[in-house]
């Protein structure tokens, strides 16, 4: 092997030591007020048979890692956690009383072209709500999303909601096969809009049903913008998806988040498993979304478990990457310290070392070298404090030298 040439995987990453602090600060912030809903944590496999994930995430058969086992079993690695959760709900907590409150933290993969913000492996953590089929559930997780960004420490994002039914509407209204219909639906959640115009020209649906979709791109901000479009469309599950919008909407105000939503029918989110309320979350400093979710009630039901669903997720990374960019100032450890201590002082030096854990966090000084050495690798470290234990020739009486290391004084 040439280690001059030892190279990660092409978009995966490794966490040192600072950037792993974050993530572990920013997953307890998110889990903190997932706990303060009633949401339970829970684990699943990093992998799972490949049927049951492509059978859940249609839209993402083409970026999932898949390999065989010894039995020549095809698995893959999870693209996504909301199907491995609604396989264990079907499976392993059917017989449990409704509704089910669950959270979760891990990483996913998904085989797509690495850039800022995007990776191959990254982190999510989130909440999925099953057995409640009402707008109140919709804004509960909306509502759960708000808090935990919030709590993470990001003040400058926005939730933007949608109905997926307002366009399911449109389409069976004009009976567009289901092929199309998927098509069209994509090119809504890329905001590809020549594409959605090429694609509707094509199809026959009359100019008023084409004017409700091409509309929706303009169709975002308060509860105006619904009333705008129940007169754009005249077929029920359109109009029903609409009232439905506008119930959830008031949920949120009552709930004391509105602030941070706006209504934006353009969103329908790229997995085709969506039903009704879908939303994603932005932040001014990036150009994609930090969270996303909805409701996706015929899920389950595909694993025999026929039960109602809405969840989200939110993108560990990306929103470590936007409290960098806002300047957000990540909590401290505990003080860090080193202890330099002569062979003749272990005794003392240990138990020193033990009283100062309490409150700091201690390292031992083990390696061969003077102060100045001793001071220069603190530096480096981000160390706070040298310490420097000296005691007399009787082992009762010692005395510590503190040497402290300036913020500004510290490499990187």
């Amino acid at each position: 092997m040439d280690w001059n040439k030892l190279q990660r995987p092409e978009g995966t990453r490794d966490y040192l030591p600072d950037l792993a602090r974050k993530k572990k600060i920013i997953e307890e912030k998110v889990m903190e007020v997932f706990n303060s809903w009633g949401y339970e944590e829970i684990i699943t496999p990093t992998f799972e048979y490949y049927d049951i994930l492509s059978a859940a995430t249609e839209g993402l058969h083409a970026k999932m890692y898949k390999f065989f086992n010894r039995k020549g079993e095809i698995l893959a690695l999870r693209p996504e956690m909301t199907a491995s959760i609604a396989r264990m709900v079907a499976t392993e907590l059917r017989e449990k009383s409704l509704p089910l409150r669950l959270a979760y933290e891990g990483n996913v993969y998904r085989y797509e072209t690495p850039r800022a913000g995007r990776h191959r492996e990254f982190y999510q953590a989130g909440v999925e709500l099953f057995g409640v089929d009402n707008p109140l559930g919709d804004a509960e997780v909306i509502s759960i999303a708000v808090k935990a960004v919030e709590n993470a420490g990001l003040n400058n994002f926005n939730i933007d909601i949608g109905d997926v039914g307002y366009f399911t509407g449109i389409m069976k209204e004009a009976k567009l096969d289901e092929e199309l219909q998927i098509k069209i639906r994509h090119a809504l959640s890329e905001r590809n809009f020549v594409e959605l115009k090429e694609l509707l020209s094509g199809t026959d649906l009359n100019g008023q049903q084409k004017k409700a979709i091409l509309a929706a791109q303009d169709l975002r901000g308060g509860k105006e913008v619904i009333a705008e479009a129940k007169d754009l469309v005249n077929n029920e599950e359109s109009l029903e998806a609409l009232i439905n919008l506008e119930e959830v909407y008031k949920n949120l105000e009552l709930m004391g988040v509105a602030d941070y939503i706006y209504i934006d029918l353009s969103v329908v989110r790229g997995f085709d498993y969506y039903t009704g309320i879908v939303f994603e979350g932005y932040t001014h400093d990036l150009g994609y979304t930090i969270c996303g979710g909805g409701r996706y009630d015929n899920l389950v039901k595909k694993f025999g478990y026929p039960t109602t669903a809405t969840g989200f997720a939110v993108g560990v990374d990306r929103l470590i990457l936007s409290l960098e960019k806002q300047g957000y100032e990540f909590e401290m450890e505990n003080k860090k310290v080193i202890l330099r201590l002569q062979p003749e002082d272990k005794e003392k030096g240990f138990e020193l070392a033990e009283e100062l854990r309490q409150n700091n966090n201690v390292e031992l000084e083990l390696a061969t070298r003077d102060l100045e050495e001793t001071i220069a690798y603190a530096k480096e470290k981000k160390i706070d404090q040298v310490l420097n234990l000296e005691t007399s020739t009787s082992k009762e009486d010692y005395k510590i030298n503190e040497i402290e290391i300036k913020a500004g004084e510290q490499d990187g």
